[in-house]
């Protein structure tokens, strides 16, 4: 039952309690429902005491959060525009680098990790940037790819190889 949401949460809880109102015994609705007997005993025990809206929703869990929509669209765009134009040498975003970047944006101030929850939240996702040596030359490793490659393949177990060099 972890994997559903609030709401389809809800709607079991529910179905318990019109299972309670026939009279059907917690084991047999735990049955019925798919669910723990432990978890029909505290609904029955809810359901007694406030009747079926002891089994609604009470909302989301935990504190309310101090990032309000406002500032949540204004710290994403700030992550798109990337780490160079809030005044960083490079162009990588680090969690130190974003959590500075959520306060000045924001004035909300968190750990590395609950900014991490927040730019998940967003729908970033952590990338590793490729690394290509500036002086890289596409065409000249596709030429030997293409003409000394083959030839080396060819000779087998005749063919050095040098490392260390």
């Amino acid at each position: 039952m972890a994997s559903l949401s609030r709401e389809q949460r809800e709607k079991v809880r529910l179905a318990a309690g019109k299972l309670f109102q026939k009279g059907v015994s917690q084991a047999n609705a735990a049955k019925k429902l798919k669910v723990s007997t432990a978890a029909t005993n505290y609904w029955h025990a809810d359901w007694k005491k406030k009747g079926m809206r002891g089994l609604k929703s009470k909302g989301p869990s935990g504190f309310s959060s101090g990032l309000d929509e406002k500032n949540r669209k204004a710290f994403k765009r700030a992550i798109m525009e990337g780490p160079e134009k809030h005044g960083f040498e490079t162009n990588l975003w680090t969690l130190p680098k974003l959590t500075n970047v959520l306060k000045k944006v924001s004035g909300f101030g968190c750990s590395e990790v609950w900014t991490w929850h927040i730019v998940r939240s967003l729908g970033f996702t952590p990338q590793k940037p490729e690394v290509k040596a500036k002086e890289r030359d596409e065409q000249a490793i596709e030429r030997w790819k293409t003409r000394t490659l083959p030839g080396l393949k060819k000779m087998g177990g005749k063919t050095w190889v040098l490392s260390g060099v």
